[in-house]
């Protein structure tokens, strides 16, 4: 029986989905957004949103709830493994058909930081623990997951279901919550959707001169929820040995801070 407050927690992880924008539009590297119809969802998926899903997986199921509730698409295959042999050569996110059109789509949901001093822009967008980044999964997007479709395995598994590769158009649905640095100067930063900028990020010494804020560490799940007052704030003198063990393990933690006048929002702690 899952609790009201997990229910609750639920239907924010969903909104703030929803919410997160596009990273780009139209073309990007060689690749096509795709971006769902706006439509006004009422019912939430009955998704197990508990520790032991990670949060790709979670974004992919409500990807797909939220195409299931479009009267013009039509899902035909799913999460589709493809094998050679005994050995999984990757996963077709979705095959669908929208107004009649096929298409494979795949999903992507990303929190990258930019690092002004690397210098290509597009290479400036890094993952929070600095073991990945926007152009490695572009460049793995365009050579290993897009063709797939076209693979000799595939083609063979494909008949099954009576579809031919190449009626499907190839788009990527890719969601991003993007973080700048602290003081950065604002400008309009190229290729990507300025509305995908959610916050900043911080180092440990950084939260020097927030004394009177309060702070808020949350569950991975929980970074997709947008920030909202209903969470016990920490004052700094509690969150600091909080935040330094976190950073102990290497790993940047999304957080929350409120401010004294009570203006809410979001930043990065990262361990580097």
């Amino acid at each position: 029986m899952v609790s009201s407050i997990e229910a609750a927690k639920a239907h924010k992880r969903f909104e703030g989905f929803r919410n997160t924008p596009y990273l780009w539009e139209g073309l990007l590297e060689g690749l096509t957004i795709y971006t769902t119809n706006a439509l006004a969802i009422t019912t939430f998926p009955q998704i197990n949103q508990t520790g032991h899903i990670r949060l790709g997986k979670l974004t992919e199921q409500f990807m797909l709830f939220e195409l299931e509730q479009d009267p013009s698409v039509e899902l035909l295959v799913s999460n589709l493994q493809v094998f050679d042999q005994k050995t999984t050569i990757g996963e077709l996110d979705c095959l669908m058909k929208e107004s009649g059109v096929h298409k494979h789509l795949e999903f992507v949901y990303k929190f990258y930081l930019y690092y002004p001093s690397i210098p290509a822009e597009l290479n400036r967008w890094v993952g929070p623990n600095q073991n990945d980044s926007l152009v490695q999964k572009l460049a793995k997007l365009k050579e290993r997951q897009m063709p797939l479709l076209y693979h000799s395995e595939t083609k063979k598994l494909l008949r099954q279901y009576h579809l031919n590769p190449i009626d499907f158009q190839q788009k990527v649905c890719f969601r991003a919550q993007l973080f700048v640095p602290l003081n950065f100067q604002k400008a309009e930063l190229l290729y990507i959707n300025n509305d995908c900028i959610q916050g900043v990020y911080l180092r440990y010494e950084e939260l020097k001169g927030h004394e009177s804020y309060g702070f808020y560490i949350h569950a991975k799940l929980d970074w997709l929820m947008e920030p909202h007052d209903e969470v016990d704030w920490l004052e700094i003198g509690v969150f600091r040995p909080l935040a330094s063990e976190q950073l102990n393990y290497q790993r940047s933690r999304l957080c929350w801070m409120r401010s004294a006048e009570g203006v809410l929002s979001m930043f990065f702690l990262v361990w580097w």
